[in-house]
């Protein structure tokens, strides 16, 4: 002991006596606390017998708080799928996993999101513990990603703390709701139970979706428009949205129903579900003579009229696909205000933006002018990046009750027209943001393009949160490109949900 440890050990004992041996005996027994509860870890795990009962009973989840002595919800308090795990039991984490992998034959992957680190290991083969633990001791956080071909899957994110000698819990991560607490308050803090943070509001999901190979489009495109051709690139269904659902099964099980607007059947691999909601363009216009339309400005300008839809929803394009596990949080903060991902720069005001050929920014410009005649000072710059639209039902109605004739307008053009505003992907946003309703965020996406596929093949396929497979210039019939999206798709989403054939 140095002299200086010695000498404040002195102070306190002459200063006062009473909590010097207090302080003494606490850390002696939080010693003999925490190897108890080592043990009890290496004793589970020498057994090499996974209760598979009690798996199926309480799930994976429960099972390894139980077992590990995790919490639950270390980001927000409630999520199940987020636990928190003292450091010293990350080899009996990964020693629990293990058994779980050989007993239920699964496949097991790990890695950072920040794409730093990733291992995958596949049914039939060992899980190195030794090797992944080494690699994940230091660690903030990582995910854990288990299934099988039973249709058994789970998507769990490890967050790791560490205990000094007062018993005071430190978390490694940032993003952790609490970062500081005594380690004896773990279950009163993360036990899984909501803490008020507006995250038992439902959520729901809205698609919209367009199939060219579907018989009844076909017949609408020709009696509408025989003499033209459709562009394969706007129109064409490369089974984006069969993942896209995935990855919201996978990455963003919270979601309450999923609402898909179309004009097409739904696709022969899709069965009734009740999580599932098939919703027809006749629905939601407010009337026939707007149909049939191509339009998607059109189609967007109308999706808060879905019957039964949430207050707070997540509008995707089917090409968006979630690639990291998501929180209500990621889209509707604390209080519920919508999260905008707007672009970090200001695509609007470019010599592009002002390019009027261009329907999808004639539109952002029409949206940033009538903005203007509402917030006089406030400039809408930006376009929202291709990620999911955080939207709430209540503001699209005020849009709509402040501008009736443009909204009107926009929803008649059957295709895209230079007079169209641009409601989810844009007008929405800026609205919300400059009236109080909305926040800006920032997360890590990329548009996949011919041109960059490459990023998200091999050790970069988890690096990024969000992905949009975007079609445009020739990706359609780009054999090259469909092959590594393909590709990704069966490594990434392999896992078939519940509302598929």
């Amino acid at each position: 002991m140095s002299k200086v440890r010695r000498f404040k050990k002195f102070r306190k004992f002459i200063k006062d006596p009473n909590l010097f041996f207090y302080d003494m005996f606490r850390k002696r027994v939080f010693k003999e606390a925490e190897q108890t509860v080592r043990e009890k870890t290496e004793i589970f795990v020498s057994s090499a017998v996974v209760d598979l009962d009690m798996v199926q009973k309480v799930g994976v989840q429960e099972y390894l708080r139980l077992t590990i002595g995790a919490g639950y919800g270390a980001e927000d308090g409630s999520d199940k799928n987020s636990l928190l795990v003292w450091s010293g039991h990350l080899y009996g984490l990964l020693d629990v996993v293990s058994l779980l992998k050989e007993s239920l034959s699964m496949s097991v992957t790990i890695y950072t999101v920040n794409g730093s680190y990733n291992s995958r290991c596949g049914v039939g083969e060992k899980l190195d513990v030794r090797v992944v633990g080494g690699d994940l001791g230091s660690r903030p956080d990582f995910v854990l990603e288990m299934s099988n071909q039973f249709g058994v899957l789970y998507v769990l994110r490890i967050y790791q703390y560490d205990i000094d000698g007062d018993g005071l819990a430190n978390v490694r991560s940032s993003s952790a709701l609490i970062r500081k607490f005594q380690a004896k308050e773990l279950d009163a803090i993360y036990s899984g139970a909501p803490l008020g943070c507006g995250y038992t509001t439902p959520v729901d999901a809205v698609y919209t979706w367009v199939s060219h190979a579907d018989a009844d489009w076909q017949a609408l495109w020709a009696s509408t428009y025989p003499s033209d051709k459709f562009d394969p690139d706007r129109y064409t269904s490369n089974d984006e949205l069969r993942y896209s659902l995935r990855s919201l099964n996978k990455f963003a099980p919270w979601i309450n129903r999923i609402f898909v607007v179309s004009n097409c059947s739904q696709p022969d691999w899709m069965k009734e579900h009740s999580k599932i909601v098939w919703i027809k363009h006749e629905e939601i216009f407010p009337a026939e003579s707007m149909l049939p339309t191509f339009n998607s400005h059109a189609i967007e300008a109308c999706l808060h009229r879905i019957p039964e839809l949430s207050e707070n929803f997540l509008y995707l394009n089917d090409d968006f696909v979630l690639n990291q596990p998501c929180l209500p949080r990621d889209f509707f903060d604390e209080i519920g205000r919508s999260v905008a991902y707007l672009e970090p720069y200001g695509m609007v005001d470019s010599k592009a933006g002002r390019d009027k050929s261009l329907d999808y920014l004639a539109a952002a410009n029409n949206s940033k002018e009538l903005l203007k005649t509402v917030f006089s000072g406030y400039e809408a710059r930006c376009l929202h990046r291709h990620v999911p639209y955080a939207l709430k039902k209540t503001i699209l109605q005020e849009i709509e009750d402040k501008f009736p004739e443009v909204i009107e307008l926009t929803r008649s053009a059957k295709r895209r027209s230079l007079s169209d505003v641009n409601v989810t992907s844009f007008f929405y946003h800026h609205f919300a943001f400059a009236s109080g309703h909305a926040v800006k965020g920032e997360l890590v996406s990329l548009i996949v393009r011919p041109n960059n596929v490459e990023k998200i093949v091999g050790k970069n396929a988890y690096k990024y949160k969000i992905l949009c497979f975007n079609d445009g210039g020739g990706s359609a019939t780009n054999e090259q490109y469909k092959k590594h999206t393909s590709n990704f798709f069966s490594r990434r989403l392999t896992e078939s949900a519940a509302w598929e054939r």
